[in-house]
């Protein structure tokens, strides 16, 4: 369809505009002076330009209200707004801005869950809701899976903060705008369903969401209410092979022969088959107040539940159980008959990625957890102007859980008889396909050899252990007050924006689990037997791909559930002391700040500082001689952050963006927890650190901007970050008497906790293009179907280093700054005409480091200590969405998500050593969305 015969031709102008979901401002009327403000404290939006929107484009809608929000701002921002029906691509928060520049995303069983902006660890990116800061259930680590878009009509995105602005912000902030009944002009019903499947399993998949929204007294009071649902079902092909041991170490099974140092052997091999069903449920209501022509009251809730039902099965072949150590001696020139294992050793004909273990012990834990994760936040809150001040004012509480239910995890292991577990063939030379293969295991003689194959691994006998039900999770309840005043003056002769204003925060973090625990011992007490395994078993079919190795049956959660609950009714075990789970940690923030907003006529400097003191304290209830004490500490601190901004208008079109600013990361509540675990007899003390102080950081930015015409935009950026006292998991002398008893000094114990020490920097440069073709495909006359096509492009090049200090004999080693790709990359394809909005999104990212190890110095050469450092490797993912409008009203959808099925990989130290491959499947799906 031409442009001059478009389905919808008078759909883009400024009143269509005006009911953009993302853009508040531009649905004002006289009665709202305030309105956006008190939403979100977002930039002053400018006069809407005329744009005639050719056809249904929510692609191009969306897109257009991004650019004027972002440049009209006064600091460095890029912004996701909703298309016209207010309405967001994708199903969680994490996914919808990930194809935005900058941004690369963590995932978890292939959902996009956390986000690294620019290159930095995801505890420095923290997140808010109309401008409120929220605490993640999890804690510092924002996690961004458990937030539908459903909720959101504007995401921004800050990456140079502003003193108004939180300092508790290294990385960037990420604001959640939600819906309003002010965006709209009068009643709004909107809603989606779609229903689809994960192609690994065959899982069904649904997403639907409802909004309704309506005005009264004559627009001056605003009415929403919002609920979504999502649920998923999945499983997931997954291998594990870790830890890999240290030699010299005291541990079984370790390698002494000469050369140790250079070979690293696999503890373990585990698979891990799970069986998913993953959801969000949210609900939303707001009510917005006009009065006055000077006054704007709002009230908002906002509730979301993340759920996450698992069944786990987990099968572990501990190959170093129960082994020796190998001598420290070469091997003799006659290789002599194998009477043991013969695990990590060379003389057996093995190699640390092939070999044969005779008589591996294994583990069975099978997990079934019912795991809710939920935030509720509540804002009262109102704008007025008054005195020729806007004053704003907000208070705010929220609650949120990470919640950690399991309802039953029986497990089961081999017997000690050798000829009763299984040789293992171990396969790990391919690092995308680790495998082991069984067979009997015979003994003549006391000399061990592999007898015939079994593919069967419940041919093995398995003896029951125990099953434990566990309650609880860690609850963060926040009373946020906040206040702030602008007016406009006159400085130096420039016209200048005054503001300054104040917050108080005070949150507290509990830890409360729970468990009851049956035992084998506890059956034969009651006289019961104990269960097996086919007790559980259920005849499904393996629901995955990956060639395992052997064959298994899955379990039935119902009847591990059942068991459960008729072992509490029968009181067959007993409920363990949870008090050693126990933690409290609370935080109380008091910051102010001032700030300048000074205007010229090539454009402004935003100049100001914050001041905020913070203070800590921590109860948890270790065990210190022999009993539990409760033990409190406390700590504070003061840090102030200075920033300067300058948004310098080259032209109307083109802006540059220079700023310095400040900020620090806390330590995350468990880490700053006073729980100890003390061990005295090799004198070890492991466990939170109260005195742990924030990383902190300065920052510098220098971005160009082009905001060209007919919907296109183009930035060329540098930034750069120097580090200081980042945070790493160390041990050293604990050097405190707070642990101390009258017959014990615990001071010069070993203490492993989180420390400050660390210093370093990230700097980059990071390129965007966004464009569509309809000018140049309309210049060069080419037929009317290739005016559709729109190309955006954004790409991240980093470099980054943190000093991990000297420890142990291990000098200062420098490590990637955790979360930092050297590249990150998004190209996408677009297409919107004939009633078709269609994307195609492709993002690359290199490997990143997860976290930083231990290493140990052994025969005069520097070894990972286990693990050592964890790195994720490079992954890519594609998806795409088609809509395709009916009329006016409805219009079907049809998404494809997790396309290129990547799989998810990580490794220790070294490609070499993989310790982690799971793949999960693609996802489709079809529906239907109107708006009324």
């Amino acid at each position: 369809m031409s442009t001059k015969v478009s389905r919808n031709a008078l759909m883009g102008a400024v009143g269509s505009l005006s009911l953009l979901a993302g853009l508040p401002a531009f649905a004002q009327t006289a009665n709202e002076p305030a309105k956006a403000e008190a939403r979100a404290s977002a930039p002053q939006q400018p006069d809407v330009e005329t744009i005639v929107v050719r056809g249904a484009r929510p692609i191009f809608e969306s897109d257009r209200a991004a650019l004027l929000v972002q440049r009209s701002s006064d600091s460095l921002i890029n912004v996701l707004a909703a298309d016209e029906a207010g309405r967001l691509a994708d199903q969680n928060i994490a996914d919808a801005v990930s194809r935005l520049p900058g941004i690369a995303v963590e995932k978890d069983q292939g959902q996009s869950r956390y986000v690294n902006l620019r290159g930095q660890p995801r505890r420095w990116v923290t997140y808010s809701i109309d401008g409120m800061g929220i605490v993640s259930p999890e804690g510092r680590e924002a996690r961004f899976d458990n937030i539908p878009t459903a909720i959101a009509s504007q995401i921004l995105i800050n990456k140079a903060i502003t003193p108004d602005q939180s300092g508790d912000t290294v990385a960037g902030n990420i604001n959640i705008r939600t819906r309003s009944a002010l965006d709209y002009r009068g009643r709004r019903i909107a809603g989606s369903l779609s229903l689809g499947q994960v192609e690994l399993g065959g899982g069904r998949e649904i997403d639907a969401s409802l909004v309704v929204a309506d005005r009264f007294f004559d627009g001056k009071l605003g009415l929403l209410a919002q609920a979504s649902f999502y649920e998923r079902e999945m499983v997931t092909d997954n291998w594990e092979t870790d830890p890999y041991l240290r030699p010299g170490s005291t541990t079984s099974g370790i390698d002494r022969r000469p050369g140790s140092e250079t070979r690293r052997w696999a503890r373990e091999h585990e698979n891990k088959p799970y069986r998913l069903t993953r959801g969000n449920i949210s609900g939303s209501v707001r009510a917005d107040w006009n009065p006055t022509d000077l006054d704007n009251l709002f009230f908002q809730s906002v509730y979301s539940q993340f759920t996450d039902i698992e069944l786990r099965n987990n099968y572990i072949f501990r190959l170093d159980n129960g082994a020796t150590n190998t001598p420290a001696t070469p091997c003799p020139t006659t290789p002599a008959p194998i009477t043991t294992s013969g695990v990590n050793d060379i003389c057996t004909g093995n190699v640390p990625n092939k070999g044969t273990v005779y008589g591996v012990q294994m583990n069975w834990n099978f997990r079934t957890g019912d795991i809710k994760e939920y935030i509720l936040t509540n804002t009262i809150g109102g704008q007025h102007k008054r005195f020729g001040w806007d004053l704003n004012w907000r208070v705010n509480f929220t609650e949120t859980e990470d919640g950690q239910d399991l309802e039953g995890t029986p497990s089961f292991r081999s017997p000690t008889t050798v000829t009763d577990r299984p040789t293992v063939d171990y396969d790990f030379t391919n690092v995308a396909n680790n495998t082991v293969r069984l067979y009997r295991t015979n003994v003549t003689g006391g000399v061990r050899s592999k007898g015939s194959a079994v593919s069967d691994v419940e041919a093995f006998p398995m003896n029951f252990v125990d099953i434990v039900d566990a309650k609880g999770g860690d609850i963060t309840s926040a009373w946020t007050g906040k206040f702030d005043a602008s007016r406009e003056a006159t400085l130096f002769g420039a016209e200048t924006n005054f503001k300054l204003g104040g917050l108080y925060t005070t949150r507290e973090k509990k830890r409360r689990l729970s468990q009851y625990r049956t035992r084998l011992e506890d059956f034969t007490a009651a006289g019961v037997t104990a269960p097996t395994y086919s007790d559980f078993a259920i005849d499904t079919p393996f629901k995955g791909k990956y060639a395992l190795g052997y064959t298994f049956r899955y379990y039935s959660g119902d009847k591990v559930r059942d068991l459960m609950q008729s072992l509490k009714d029968r009181k067959i075990g007993s409920y363990q002391d949870g008090s050693g789970e126990y933690y409290e940690v609370s935080e109380d923030i008091l910051a102010g700040y001032g700030m300048a907003t000074i205007r010229q006529d090539w454009g402004n400097v935003v100049a100001g500082v914050r001041l905020e003191r913070t203070e800590n304290t921590s109860k948890a209830l270790p065990i210190i001689g022999g009993k539990r004490v409760l033990t409190e500490l406390k700590s504070e601190d003061t840090l102030v952050y200075p920033s300067v901004h300058i948004n310098y208008d080259l032209s109307e079109e083109k802006k540059l963006r220079l700023s310095v600013n400040t900020g620090a990361a806390r330590p995350d509540f468990d880490d700053l927890a006073a729980n100890f675990s003390i061990d005295d007899a090799p004198g070890l003390i492991t466990g939170g650190n109260p005195n742990a102080k924030p990383e902190k950081s300065v920052g510098a930015d220098a971005y160009f901007e082009w905001y060209m015409k007919s919907q296109g935009f183009f930035t060329i950026g540098l930034y750069y970050k120097d580090i200081s006292e980042a945070l790493f998991t160390q041990t050293a002398t604990f050097g405190s008497t707070v642990l101390n008893t009258p017959d014990r000094d615990r001071s010069g114990y070993n203490f492993t906790t989180i420390r400050n020490g660390g210093d370093g920097f990230i700097y980059g440069l990071e390129l965007v293009f966004n464009h569509t073709l309809e000018d140049y495909a309309h210049a060069a006359q080419a037929p009317d179907w290739m005016e559709g096509f729109g190309i955006r492009f954004s790409a991240n090049f980093n470099q980054s280093e943190i000093n991990v200090p000297a420890i142990g004999g291990v000098p200062l080693r420098k490590v990637d700054l955790p979360g930092a790709s050297d590249f990150v990359g998004n190209f996408g394809i677009t297409y919107e005409k004939y009633g078709i909005s269609a994307r195609i999104a492709y993002q690359y990212r290199t490997k990143w480091l997860q976290s930083v190890g231990a290493y140990a110095v052994v025969n005069g050469v520097v070894v990972p200590d286990g693990n050592g450092d964890i790195y994720w490797n490079d992954s890519e993912s594609l998806s795409m969405a088609v809509r395709y409008e009916l009329n006016d009203n409805l219009e079907l959808t049809f998404d494809g998500v997790n396309l290129a099925d990547h799989p998810g990989r990580r490794f220790a130290d070294t490609e070499l050593y993989p310790i982690e491959y799971e793949t999960f499947g693609p996802r489709y799906m079809i529906g239907v969305r109107f708006k009324y």
